[in-house]
């Protein structure tokens, strides 16, 4: 898996790209672990390259969501295709995340 990062502002945008599952969830989360102990609490996570992902890859999205959360910051998911946006829906996470169509419109309500 690849993980690109860029910033808009003050807000970290990061990218997995391809698979997150049980192979490479350990990978993105030690990513977003660092982001974090580096100080960035403004994240968009950018999912519109992500083919898939499994239920070890939602379980690093709901522990980074707390992480930002006891640090006061906001964690936003932008850009999921259907699948995807289908498995978040189904899993409850549009209640523990901001949902943006597009990473422009995550940072710009960031």
């Amino acid at each position: 898996m690849e993980i690109t990062e860029s910033r808009h502002r003050d807000i970290l945008v990061i990218a997995p790209v391809g698979r997150l599952d049980s192979t490479n969830a350990p990978i993105f989360d030690q990513r977003l672990s660092t982001t974090l102990e580096r100080g960035d609490t403004a994240i968009v996570i950018d999912l519109s390259a992500l083919d898939y992902i499994s239920s070890i890859g939602l379980s690093v999205l709901l522990s980074v969501a707390k992480k930002v959360r006891r640090l006061e910051g906001r964690v936003a998911l932008a850009g999921m295709n259907d699948r995807i946006r289908s498995v978040v829906e189904i899993s409850g996470f549009t209640r523990i995340f901001e949902i943006h169509p597009t990473v422009e419109t995550a940072v710009a309500a960031t």
